[in-house]
């Protein structure tokens, strides 16, 4: 017959199992990357109808063009680079200066082409024409800054 340490003793195998279990579901959430199937954390954590906004980082060419860079492009240290973003309303210029100017090293980086970067808040909405979804950008500038050449980047 069992006694009742025998029934309420967790087995070691169980608790090593437990933690690792609990470190693979915590890390992608702290660290901030997605690889399946350690993902979902952010498909939870946003508002999802057919309007948001988002911040966005636009790398503009020598002809004019502005293309939005994908914040996975950039380097792990950028992947939150939204939230410093979105404190820029109402912030200092130099705040602004210095935030951009940050992202501009990156971005520079991955693009190698960028003379000038632009941190806007981009009102994306989807919309559906002629049977197909598509996603409408509007982006509003917040700040803009050009990337240093010929120095080391910090």
């Amino acid at each position: 017959m069992a006694t009742p340490t025998d029934v309420t003793e967790v087995p070691r195998t169980a608790r090593w199992f437990v933690a690792v279990l609990f470190a693979l579901l915590l890390v992608p959430g702290v660290v901030g990357f997605d690889t399946w199937p350690l993902t979902g954390w952010r498909l939870f954590s946003a508002l999802r109808d057919e309007s948001q906004n988002r911040w966005v980082v636009q790398a503009v060419d020598g002809s004019g063009e502005a293309r939005i860079v994908s914040l996975e492009e950039l380097p792990l240290g950028y992947r939150h680079a939204e939230w410093p973003m979105a404190d820029l309303p109402g912030s200092s210029e130099a705040h602004r200066r210095s935030v951009c100017r940050a992202l501009a090293d990156a971005v520079v980086k991955v693009r190698p082409d960028t003379v000038e970067v632009q941190i806007a808040e981009d009102a994306q909405r989807l919309v559906e024409r002629d049977g197909e979804w598509v996603l409408t950008h509007d982006p509003e500038v917040e700040a803009t800054c050009t990337p240093r050449r010929g120095e080391q980047a910090s």
